[in-house]
């Protein structure tokens, strides 16, 4: 997680123009911007749950809608269930040593109760809104199926009959960086940015479109081999 006045020396070096001479500071940070985005397509491609966030919350029953609180560049998976399988109750007690309030007149609870319910959960199949308006309005029961609308407001089909919990992976989208900001990215992903921001600046000068192709894939190749996740596990059982 380098700093971006970091990034920019380091890219200036491998362009040999320590002199700034050749390429503005905000011309290399559009291309740093440009980097992370690519790698960051990189990475959703071959293992995406390395950018996943995890967003969750309750609807109660006859509301079928929610808004994320950050705009997704990809919905990785939803799930979503009304049944309850556990429930536990908390007491939060209040400090009565040491506490400086006042008690006469004060109507303020020793203590909380919290109850908290636990939800069987099942994946929701995703959808678009073109085939979902052939489908009957107003049904209700447990979710099946969702699909997004606008930049963060999920729908459910059908209508939750019922208190219904959620969960929700996705891939946040992002802002671009400025000059006084880090690299969102592992420290060791940020020598892709160098690599990548030196091969754009220098396309127009000593490389040809195959050649970018070339070098594109070769760090494409790179992170693959740095994030590839291991083959899952095989069970072999003897005939005797």
């Amino acid at each position: 997680m380098l700093e971006v006045t970091t990034l920019i020396k380091r890219i200036r070096y491998r362009l040999h123009d320590v002199d700034e001479v050749a390429y503005t500071d905000e011309e290399i940070l559009d291309t740093i911007n440009m980097a992370v985005r690519f790698i960051r397509r990189c990475i959703a491609d071959i293992r995406p749950s390395l950018l996943a966030t995890r967003h969750e919350g309750e609807l109660e029953s006859g509301v079928s809608s929610f808004d994320l609180p950050i705009r997704p560049t990809k919905i990785i998976h939803l799930t979503a269930g009304d049944q309850i399988i556990k429930t536990e109750v908390i007491y939060n007690s209040k400090k009565i040593y040491y506490n400086f309030e006042k008690i006469w007149q004060n109507h303020s609870p020793l203590y909380t109760r919290e109850v908290i319910n636990y939800y069987r959960e099942k994946g929701l199949r995703q959808t678009e809104l073109a085939q979902a308006v052939y489908r009957e309005n107003d049904e209700t029961g447990t979710p099946r199926e969702f699909y997004l609308i606008g930049e963060k407001t999920i729908i459910l089909l059908p209508i939750p009959k019922a208190k219904t919990k959620y969960t929700v992976i996705t891939i946040d989208d992002i802002e671009e960086l400025k000059l006084e900001d880090r690299s969102p990215l592992n420290t060791e992903y940020d020598d892709f940015i160098v690599e990548y921001a030196s091969i754009r600046l220098s396309v127009g000068n000593e490389y040809t479109m195959m050649d970018e192709q070339t070098l594109m894939s070769n760090i494409y190749m790179q992170i693959q081999r740095v994030i590839m996740p291991p083959p899952s596990g095989v069970i072999v059982r003897g005939y005797w």
